[in-house]
């Protein structure tokens, strides 16, 4: 059975074969590169917060739910948020609380594509 997706694995594989497919093989990778950065991660906040370091807390942790920043993968090195989700809370939250939102123009559009074109003199 293939170690991802629990489909049976082809026969005329190897007998040391896990995965049913490439697909399966790479989440497998992606999956384990990902808990690697989880306890990574785990650790540098337990070490800061046994030792006071509140600077490496801060870049370590979501300003917004408190949650660990898991930089890299598919998200930037420098990620200062969880997610998409907190960036625009925070977004909103650094926002003056009595700034309306600007509603757009209505703009008048006007067509040059259907108008006739001037017709050439023969």
């Amino acid at each position: 059975m293939c170690a991802v997706c629990g489909a049976g694995l082809p026969r005329a594989g190897s007998a040391r074969r896990r995965y049913c497919s490439g697909a399966c093989r790479a989440q497998a990778y992606r999956d384990r590169q990902t808990s690697g950065r989880i306890i990574a991660i785990g650790v540098l906040t337990a070490e800061a917060a046994v030792t006071g370091d509140v600077e490496a807390l801060e870049r370590l942790l979501c300003p917004v739910c408190q949650q660990p920043v898991l930089p890299g993968g598919r998200r930037r090195r420098d990620a200062r948020y969880c997610s998409g989700t907190c960036r625009t809370r925070a977004w909103r939250h650094r926002r003056l609380p009595h700034e309306e939102p600007e509603k757009p123009a209505r703009a008048t559009v006007t067509s040059t594509r259907h108008r006739a074109a001037p017709r050439a003199s023969r």
